[in-house]
């Protein structure tokens, strides 16, 4: 789990932060604004922690391990005919079947972000078949919430916008890779909770605004 403290969180030379506007404190908007940054940083943190983690690595393209295909170079096709390289989270490939996931740390997803990423999956899907090395049924695309094992909560997550049959569990990616312990892994990264809410709470409690205010609450 990424650490709070190391999160730089929004540049303030930019202006208030919509953090600061909501809560009219700019030191709460700013560590606040550090709380979201590391939020980003354990996703993308997550794809490290699996790539350390495989038995494995044959069939298998996640993060740095077999780059090379998980991206599909000049597939994508803009309104102005000009290609794009499309890059998927893992692809797995295990006898004659092939899986493109596109993997999530939380389980509420930004919509617009989500319909691009069901596009991309179904891209590239069309590039494999096409290209005649597989049929369509051999394609599968998956939408991965490693930190959920409700599939329904995933959907509703995706506000519907990902395809039924696609919702993948953590525990089902890692049984897809090879990984032994998923309970384990989760651990590890909760092993990092306690030092986030203890930095959490001694930056609150420096602002001299917070700090009266929960003496007034404490009285």
């Amino acid at each position: 789990m990424a650490k709070i403290e190391n999160a730089k969180g929004r540049d303030p030379s930019t202006g208030p932060s919509g953090y600061e506007r909501l809560l009219g404190n700019a030191q709460v908007g700013q560590l606040i604004s550090k709380c979201q940054a590391a939020v980003i940083s354990s996703g993308n943190e997550l794809e490290v922690i699996l790539e350390h983690a495989l038995q494995r690595t044959d069939g298998i393209a996640i993060g740095r391990v077999n780059k090379e295909r998980r991206i599909f170079k000049g597939i994508k096709v803009d309104a102005d005919g000009k290609t794009h390289d499309i890059g998927i989270d893992a692809v797995i490939e295990k006898q004659g079947k092939i899986k493109l996931i596109e993997l999530k740390d939380g389980d509420v997803f930004d919509v617009k972000k989500v319909a691009g990423e069901v596009e991309a999956l179904k891209t590239v899907k069309k590039h494999l078949v096409e290209t005649g090395k597989y049929k369509e049924e051999d394609v599968s695309i998956h939408f991965c919430s490693f930190n959920q094992q409700d599939k329904d909560q995933i959907y509703r997550g995706a506000k519907g916008l990902i395809p039924k049959g696609s919702a993948m569990t953590g525990s089902e990616l890692c049984v897809l890779l090879g990984i032994s312990s998923y309970e384990g892994l989760i651990a590890d990264r909760r092993s990092e909770q306690p030092g986030n809410l203890d930095y959490f709470i001694r930056e609150l409690v420096k602002i001299p605004e917070i700090k009266q205010k929960l003496k007034d609450l404490l009285k």
